[in-house]
């Protein structure tokens, strides 16, 4: 067995499934090919698709990312590049699911084929699970410049107030479904320690990219005497703040301490 290009060091098998999407905006030739080797890829995985579309057509599909929820947050964040993407005449689509993977050299493999579509006439790629639109250009150069693994560059990290606190705030991420891991979800975070809950998630996104498991009820000791983060696991995939599981840690309201990282 060949050594994996991107290993999971702490993978457990979680018992669920990875789950990848991206579109693809652009003009394609009708002869398209990719170097295998020039983009280190190949087929895709078993249980993951790359269909070509007529724009026009995908346009007409429910879940289509230009559209909506999703396309009125893309517009707020790059309106020229959206509009860019919709004039497009075609559209990659990569989609699947594959159980709990060992390591991550599928991602990487469709990374590659992304890498060239945007070089072979690719505007944008949309990637839902992290809300996110990029230029062709600026996706290479994130993502396939460097044949690295980057937690950080596949799962976002939002910070916002807290709906249910007031004064509080609420650390979340999205994209750990990529890694058949759930989302977190740190509320009731005192605003003046927003950042070291943030230094939490982004330990636990590293952790899970790396194939760690989280267990329900796992605790995570605050500097204040006795005050615990307990992560809960809160199954429900529809729920439309992660399209995902995803584990709930919630600030006890007296501490005011950081979490030890250690």
């Amino acid at each position: 067995m060949s050594t994996p290009h991107w290993p999971r060091s702490r993978w457990q098998d979680s018992g669920t499934q990875a789950f990848w999407l991206w579109f693809v905006f652009g003009d394609f030739a009708p002869d398209l090919r990719i170097d295998a080797q020039r983009y280190r890829t190949g087929p895709p995985p078993a249980g993951v698709e790359a269909v070509r579309y007529r724009n026009a057509a995908l346009a007409q599909w429910p879940g289509y990312p230009l559209a909506g929820s999703l396309g009125a947050i893309l517009a707020e964040d790059n309106p020229s590049l959206l509009d860019a993407a919709r004039q497009a005449g075609e559209c990659w689509l990569l989609r699947g699911s594959v159980q709990d993977p060992a390591d991550l050299d599928g991602l990487r493999g469709l990374i590659g084929t992304i890498a060239a579509l945007c070089d072979q006439g690719g505007v944008a790629v949309v990637d839902p699970q992290m809300l996110s639109l990029f230029g062709a250009a600026p996706w290479r150069q994130r993502y396939f410049a460097r044949d690295a693994f980057q937690a950080r560059d596949h799962v976002l990290i939002l910070a916002d107030a807290d709906p249910d606190e007031a004064t509080r705030m609420r650390v979340h991420t999205r994209g750990l479904r990529k890694f058949a891991r759930p989302d977190l979800d740190i509320r009731n975070v005192p605003a003046a320690l927003v950042n070291h809950a943030g230094e939490l998630a982004q330990g636990f996104v590293e952790f899970q990219c790396d194939g760690g498991v989280i267990a329900d009820g796992h605790v995570v000791e605050l500097g204040d005497a006795g005050a615990q983060l307990v992560a809960r696991l809160a199954p429900d995939m529809a729920d439309a703040d992660f399209n995902n599981r995803h584990l709930t840690l919630r600030w006890p309201d007296s501490a005011a301490s950081a979490p030890r990282l250690g």
